[in-house]
């Protein structure tokens, strides 16, 4: 934990007060003050009398030492009232953007400001990084050859390779993502994405906002993850492959809990600039299955509870956010066939099963699983199970 000045440990370099000294004291010289953040402190202050130092508006850190040597100085988080002993020597940094204080001193004073040898870097407490919206989360399975023109919109993209290669171009600089490796797109980039042809890739897409860091300071912030593909990493690739089998979940607090997964994501790539990079084996892919597997079988049941209305392919990929091909793959990686014969067949199944019931007659069957005309129907039926459904039905009351 940051220690105080109202802590024990800075009573050797000063104290903390309660009241404000008065306005006008003869004795007393009073200076308005701002700082700045700075990252890097260069010199420090030093009194021949006591130093008192009102803060007015933001917060501040203070650096103390006996000595004008780096290597001894401390770090107190500043109360608002501080007095620093006569011979102390000091610096003060902001840690909001901005510090305003009072410096009241004896007016017999004398200052003797010493730059250090080498420069102190003051490691400012970063803000606090959440994900604050996901707009959209979408597994996507591209062939060779594809080709997204590109756009610019205002909120982050995250793209996560499962599976293959994405090319990419960022503001007209081109990258190349392999396979678990990730890249983030900021807010007012613009960006393209491709493949090669003869090589598919599949890939994670997470859009999201990030409204905790101040619009003004996001730049600064946020620099280190963009521009710049992330290579595999053991944590961020379990922490994505819990998002995406979240995702699919369906259950209360499903979005909370993915918002969470997607900012500890965030500060593991902001902290990875700070950490050697380990030598990881990347694993084999599991998150494309997991995540096929769930898709299938939530769009097994959409199709199963909407399979007496005239469903359509396109009713499927919007409503699934795929495109056709994605769709077309996911088929037939699942059970070998066309989305479109998988509902055909499914159709001619309840057929069966309602002319067993003889509840129906043919062209209400017909009606009722959405063909266009009783004929459609009676060539279907007799396509895949060579015999017409009123001979279906005789059959099988004989």
């Amino acid at each position: 934990m940051q220690a105080e000045t109202s802590n024990a440990s800075f009573l050797e370099f000063g104290s903390v007060y309660r009241t404000p000294l008065p306005q006008e004291v003869s004795s007393l010289i009073r200076q308005p003050m701002s700082q700045p953040t700075k990252k890097y402190v260069t010199q420090l202050y030093c009194f021949n009398c006591d130093v008192h130092l009102e803060i007015r508006e933001g917060l501040a850190a203070i650096l103390v030492a006996h000595e004008p040597d780096p290597k001894q100085l401390k770090e107190f988080s500043m109360n608002h009232l501080v007095r620093v002993k006569a011979g102390v020597y000091y610096a003060i940094v902001a840690t909001t953007p901005q510090v305003i204080f009072d410096l009241i001193v004896d007016t017999h004073y004398r200052l003797n400001v010493v730059p250090l040898t080498a420069p102190y870097e003051y490691k400012h407490r970063l803000p606090r990084i959440e994900a604050s919206s996901i707009l959209g989360h979408y597994y996507r399975i591209r062939n060779g050859g594809y080709r997204f023109k590109g756009e610019c919109h205002d909120f982050f993209e995250l793209t996560y390779v499962d599976t293959g290669k994405l090319n990419t171009e960022v503001d007209h600089v081109a990258y190349e993502i392999g396979e678990k490796e990730m890249m983030i797109y900021a807010p007012g980039q613009w960006h393209t994405q491709y493949t090669q042809e003869g090589q598919g890739a599949s890939y994670v897409t997470i859009l999201f906002t990030m409204e905790t860091v101040p619009a003004s300071a996001q730049n600064e912030w946020f620099k280190p993850l963009i521009n710049r593909v992330f290579p595999y990493d053991k944590k961020i690739y379990t922490l994505i492959r819990t998002l995406v089998q979240e995702s699919t979940t369906g259950v209360p607090y499903m979005y909370a809990l993915m918002s969470c997964l997607l900012s500890e994501t965030i500060i593991r790539l902001l902290q990875s600039q700070y950490v050697a990079p380990a030598r990881q084996e990347k694993p084999v892919s599991i998150s494309r299955q997991n995540y096929q597997d769930d898709l299938f079988r939530r769009i097994e049941q959409y199709i199963d509870e909407r399979i007496y209305e005239p469903l359509t392919i396109a009713d499927i990929c919007q409503h699934f956010s795929l495109s056709r091909s994605s769709l077309q793959i996911l088929f037939k990686a699942a059970v070998n066939q066309t989305p479109k014969k998988y509902i055909s067949d499914l159709k001619l199944e309840k057929a069966c099963l309602m002319l067993r019931e003889n509840r129906y007659t043919i062209s209400e069957i017909s009606l009722r699983l959405g063909y266009s005309s009783i004929h459609y129907f009676s060539n279907a039926f007799n396509r895949k199970y060579n015999v017409s459904p009123s001979e279906y039905a005789k059959r099988f009351y004989q």
